[in-house]
């Protein structure tokens, strides 16, 4: 059985809002990648309480079968624009010897509008309220190097549905199931101001109570290269992701239902003081398979309180 192609969205995430516009329940993923941006592989080295704002608006006019191909006879036209509040608590330890001990709390309000072609005429569904709530207990930094120009980070985030969803509804911005999501991330800067970093992230999913549908088990993997001058550090950023196995419906597994998909863009970072640092990027899907082909935009703040 071929993937069904419904009109949702995911608003699970890590440092974003609602990325993932379309098509596994059905291309919905249980994170939406590319958020990262600058911020792989590092905590905030002084212990205290910071808050990360990132604010996301994304567009598609396409979905894209399993290979990749648009899907023909399906005009719409999907927006997205979402806000993401990342509160980071960076505490006075050394535990496992890391540099850096925080725990992370991300909440996201998305707001969602889609048009479609139906055989009765063009029809409008919109939906806004409250992500899926992401939680990180314990997250690790290390910097190693003789140097110390080396950054690696390591945490398991744990993903709690919230209560906006219905199955009676044409939009949802809550995925409904439970994910645990371990997570890597490693980040070289060099003394010329050169800067690559990398985050593979895995999402084991539970299913979706009320569907019965249930998301193979997915990879994901934010990327970026930058180059600091002075205060500003000009650079690319995107994702890849894919899954390791087809989703299942009343367990049963649903024949050419991986998603997979490719961004990249041209990103910018400003650092203020050491006090405010901001950041913003346009990524755009250069491959989209059983999923929305998406133009993104991204804008983050980041800063102590």
């Amino acid at each position: 059985m071929d993937i069904r192609v419904k009109t949702v969205v995911s608003g699970v995430l890590f440092l974003l809002g609602s990325k993932e516009i379309f098509a596994a329940e059905s291309g919905k993923s249980s994170y939406p990648p590319g958020g990262s941006m600058y911020f792989i592989g590092e905590y905030p080295p002084v212990p205290g309480n910071y808050l990360q704002s990132l604010t996301y608006y994304g567009t598609a006019n396409r979905v894209n079968d399993h290979k990749g191909n648009k899907t023909e006879n399906l005009n719409f036209d999907l927006s997205v624009v979402s806000e993401s509040l990342r509160f980071v608590t960076a505490w006075d330890s050394h535990l496992l010897k890391a540099d850096a001990v925080a725990s992370e709390l991300i909440l996201t309000y998305a707001s969602v509008r889609n048009s479609l072609d139906m055989p009765n005429g063009r029809m409008t569904s919109t939906a806004d309220g409250l992500g899926d709530i992401v939680i990180a207990p314990l997250a690790f930094q290390w910097n190693l190097g003789e140097k110390k120009n080396w950054q690696t980070a390591a945490t398991i985030y744990y993903v709690i549905p919230s209560n906006s969803y219905s199955k009676q509804k044409a939009l949802n911005i809550s995925n409904n199931h439970y994910s645990i999501q371990p997570t890597f991330g490693v980040k070289y800067r060099s003394e010329s101001g050169f800067s690559a970093g990398i985050s593979p992230r895995v999402s084991l999913n539970w299913k979706n109570e009320d569907t019965k549908y249930k998301n193979g088990t997915e990879f994901f993997a934010d990327y970026m290269f930058s180059y600091k001058v002075g205060n500003w550090e000009p650079g690319i950023v995107g994702y890849y992701s894919t899954q390791f196995e087809n989703d299942e419906m009343d367990g049963v597994k649903i024949k050419n239902s991986k998603t997979e998909g490719f961004s990249i863009g041209p990103a910018i970072y400003y650092n203020h003081a050491n006090k405010v640092f901001i950041s913003g990027s346009f990524q755009k899907d250069l491959m989209a398979k059983n999923k929305s082909q998406n133009n993104s935009l991204f804008l983050s703040v980041a800063f102590p309180y």
